[in-house]
């Protein structure tokens, strides 16, 4: 059981490769749509020559680079965060794989009489099948890398991803026959990928679709909940955030038919994300059904509630030792605000109280009902000021960017007397109400002033000596960590690298939470343990 958990936290994280990619480069799509919106230009004369125009169409056409190749890119992201060893073996199988599936399918369907000549819906219609019924069935279809398949989206690149995997761990140390020697051990992963992926492409011509309807049904009801389904998605995004499969609940929304379906210019757009995107690239109006799911949700609790939740700590805190609660979440304050990463702030409490736990969840749940009430459409993933800065203010009122700043003063306010009520009726003990001060063993003014090798040395230590570490990774926030004798761990010396907490989500697996130092950290200890391997 605890293995099986351990893969799905792997599989949650893995999937964060592509979407730090597809969230970097949109901000690049949204300012380069913005600088060829032509209310902007209007204000910003300059911008009409054909020269610079050309520029910022170059700009926006590789910035959609995540978006148009997307299945392929979870395809290749799943091998790497899920596989321990020849990962770019692994990799390389699955982009063969992926490319196998795609053969098949498409042969599979040539066969059966399936082209875009046949599923064409002029085509469909003089065969008998009424217009709306064409659409549908016209949309079933797409072209993936020249190749006319079954319009599989990410799920298809998730598939091969987590097969891959699958055939990676179980023949990567295949020995064939003397006569085949050449063949054996990693060579032979790619090549039976291929083999089992050309299998896999010709079943799923016969079973997507199915499939596709089981998924279009269950986006239907979503959709019919109107309301409570997008305050239930906030909240259990939400609720989710500790065990790192919250990653897994927003992915789905937004590239499946469970964040939505629209078809715009004859293209069937699946997912919420995909859909904003295209609205983006295109410069068409922004759908409030294409947005519910993403930034315009996450704003008034990020810029506005988190600040609130501070507050009430602060104010809580007994008065010697607010100043150092205040220089104690300045970081996180600000990470929480430009990028929208929370963990630096909720990490410090949210495994004090579950009632301030879940009462953060609700609060979250009515960050994005209250957007979606009130016809805002702002897009992207983050959450942050850049992301209504890029996705709202500037591209337009049409965003109604302009509600956050009344409704965030009011969320801001609303988290404040929430956690205070918490805090104080509970005893809820939050950084600074207990006589030494529980940060204090966090103190920045000693360990992070330190040099790199010894705030490296002291987590390594911490986790048991590189001995007793298997593997070492990181997602947005966490460092994370497997190892082999999880009675060695002393967290008592990890925290004197200041974390904002620790995790342990199964019995070999540990993650330290760092927030936005997250980067140097992994780099720092990944240095450190290959110097002494070294030695």
């Amino acid at each position: 059981m605890k293995k099986s958990k351990l893969s799905i936290q792997d599989f949650g994280k893995s999937l964060l490769f592509p979407i730090s990619l597809l969230s970097f480069m949109a901000l690049f799509l949204g300012l380069s749509s913005a600088l060829q919106n032509p209310n902007i230009i209007k204000y910003i004369p300059f911008l009409e020559n054909g020269t610079i125009q050309n520029v910022i169409g170059l700009i926006k056409k590789m910035a959609s680079l995540p978006f148009t190749f997307l299945p392929f890119l979870f395809a290749l992201a799943i091998p790497l965060g899920m596989v321990k060893r020849d990962k770019e073996v692994a990799v390389y199988s699955a982009a063969v794989g992926y490319l196998a599936l795609l053969l098949s399918m498409n042969f599979i369907l040539e066969l059966q009489g399936i082209n875009p000549t046949t599923m064409d819906t002029k085509a469909l219609v003089e065969g008998g099948m009424n217009e709306t019924n064409a659409i549908l069935k016209n949309s079933q279809f797409t072209n993936v890398l020249g190749l006319y398949v079954y319009n599989t989206n990410v799920i298809g690149g998730v598939i091969v991803g987590i097969l891959t995997v699958i055939v990676h761990n179980n023949y990567r140390d295949t020995v064939l026959h003397e006569s085949m020697t050449f063949y054996s051990g990693r060579r032979f992963v790619p090549i039976i990928n291929t083999l089992f992926m050309a299998i896999v492409g010709a079943i799923l011509t016969f079973i997507w679709p199915f499939i596709n309807n089981v998924i279009m049904n269950l986006g239907t009801v979503i959709s019919n909940a109107k309301v409570f389904g997008v305050f239930l998605y906030g909240m259990l995004e939400k609720l989710l955030n500790p065990t790192g499969m919250h990653h897994i609940l927003n992915q789905t929304f937004r590239f499946t038919a469970l964040g939505g379906v629209e078809t715009i210019d004859g293209n069937n757009l699946v997912g919420c994300l995909q859909i904003f995107l295209y609205q983006l690239e295109h410069n068409l109006p922004f759908s409030t059904e294409a947005t519910k799911y993403l930034a315009q949700g996450k704003i008034l609790h990020m810029v506005f509630g988190m600040p609130g939740a501070v507050y009430a700590i602060i104010k809580c805190a007994k008065p010697e030792n607010r100043k150092k609660v205040l220089a104690y979440y300045t970081a996180g304050l600000t990470a929480v605000i430009l990028t929208g990463i929370t963990e630096p702030i909720e990490f410090t409490f949210i495994f004090l109280s579950p009632i301030l736990w879940i009462a953060n969840s609700i609060l979250t749940g009515l960050s994005f009902l209250i957007p979606y009430l009130l016809g805002v459409t702002i897009g992207n993933i983050q959450g942050g000021v850049i992301d209504w800065l890029v996705f709202g203010v500037l591209q337009g009122l049409q965003t109604k960017w302009y509600i956050y700043l009344v409704a965030g003063p009011i969320f801001f306010a609303l988290y404040f007397f929430v956690y205070s009520f918490i805090i104080k009726k509970f005893n809820v003990n939050t950084i600074g109400r207990n006589e030494e001060m529980k940060a204090t063993k966090n103190d920045k003014s000693s360990s992070l002033k330190a040099e790199d090798e010894e705030v490296a040395k002291t987590i390594v230590d911490g986790l048991g000596g590189v001995d007793n570490i298997s593997d070492v990774d990181n997602c947005i926030s966490r460092l994370r960590v497997v190892v082999k004798n999880p009675e060695l761990i002393n967290e008592d010396l990890i925290y004197k690298t200041d974390p904002m907490g620790i995790i342990r989500p199964a019995e070999k697996n540990i993650q330290i939470v760092y927030g936005g130092r997250i980067t140097k950290i992994r780099s720092i200890v990944d240095d450190y343990i290959y110097a002494l391997k070294e030695e």
